[in-house]
């Protein structure tokens, strides 16, 4: 599979060459929305009411609604300021924390990390003090063009790098009105645990196709079939709609991290620090810069959407 970004995961002095993978796909059947009279494909246009008359991508900006009807104006280039360098290039983990400590409704969307350098050494090394501790990393990345909250953890042979909601984008519980109920009696408790145990069984999503795509292509290969089709006419003039680390000389990985030991703050942090090379690490595959470059270090960012 090809890698999406190349980069590094940098903690305290030290640096490990990485390529992310997309660990999911969209397999939701897609639609075209056509004109019912002569099957041709609708386009989407941006007009302007107030000019009355479509305008280019060029003269579009963003807003921020102030008060009604009052907007503050930002060009792509302000929005790229605001966010800065931070987690730009990089997996920058900032703390440990315990596996079960994550609940599930923060994780957003999520990829596979693997190894970017010849020398995996640092890469599996850290792998493996995670899951013997039983903990997860915390960091913070920039993928496309926003700084957001990461979780990485052990998998295999890999990390999942699982992107978070910030705390306060989850819906406090509180705000849920749930009415009052009268304790369960012991048989109906009985009942119910005999229910959990009748259906108990391991995870194994396979057992569960989606059954609304299935439906969905059976009815096309019917329509297909019966040759109940729409064709879309031509219409004339109208077109169809890691971080790169630097080659770094062999450096003692222990020394890194001892050093870095003794620049952890209370609380799980650590101070920054300019990142090293790991170990015999090899250059990563070249990719596109992430945003403005740090002092020193080549950055990049993902090649394509995930």
């Amino acid at each position: 599979m090809r890698a999406i970004w190349t980069g590094e995961i940098a903690f305290g002095l030290v640096t490990i060459p990485v390529k992310l993978y997309t660990a999911t796909r969209d397999l939701t059947p897609q639609f075209t929305t056509l004109h019912k009279e002569c099957g041709a494909k609708i386009q989407q246009v941006r007009r302007c009411p107030a000019c009355r008359r479509d305008v280019e991508f060029s003269e579009l900006a963003k807003g921020r609604e102030v008060s009604k009807g009052t907007y503050a104006l930002f060009t792509k280039e302000e929005l790229a300021k605001l966010d800065g360098e931070e987690g730009g290039g990089a997996i920058e983990i900032v703390e440990f924390v315990e596996r079960d400590s994550v609940d599930l409704s923060y994780i957003d969307k999520s990829y596979w990390v693997g190894a970017g350098g010849k020398n995996s050494r640092g890469f599996s090394l850290l792998r493996q003090a995670l899951a013997e501790a039983n903990r997860v990393a915390l960091a913070k990345t920039k993928l496309r063009t926003r700084t957001r909250l990461a979780l990485l953890r052990p998998h295999g042979n890999l990390f999942a790098l699982e992107m978070l909601r910030y705390a306060d984008e989850i819906v406090n519980v509180a705000e849920i009105d749930v009415p009052e109920s009268k304790p369960a009696t012991p048989r109906e408790m009985e009942l119910a645990l005999d229910l959990v145990k009748a259906l108990a069984g391991p995870f194994d999503p396979t057992k569960h196709p989606d059954a609304y795509r299935a439906a969905v292509e059976a009815a096309v290969e019917e329509k297909a079939a019966s040759e109940t089709l729409a064709k879309s006419p031509e219409v004339e003039g109208v077109g169809s709609e890691g971080i790169a680390t630097k080659e770094g000389k062999v450096i003692d990985l222990a020394e890194l991290l001892s050093r870095s030991l003794t620049k952890a703050e209370p609380m799980g942090g650590v101070k920054k620090a300019k990142p090293v090379d790991a170990p015999a690490a090899a250059p990563a595959e070249a990719a596109a810069p992430a945003g403005p470059k740090k002092a020193g270090a080549k950055t990049a960012k993902k090649r394509a959407a995930g």
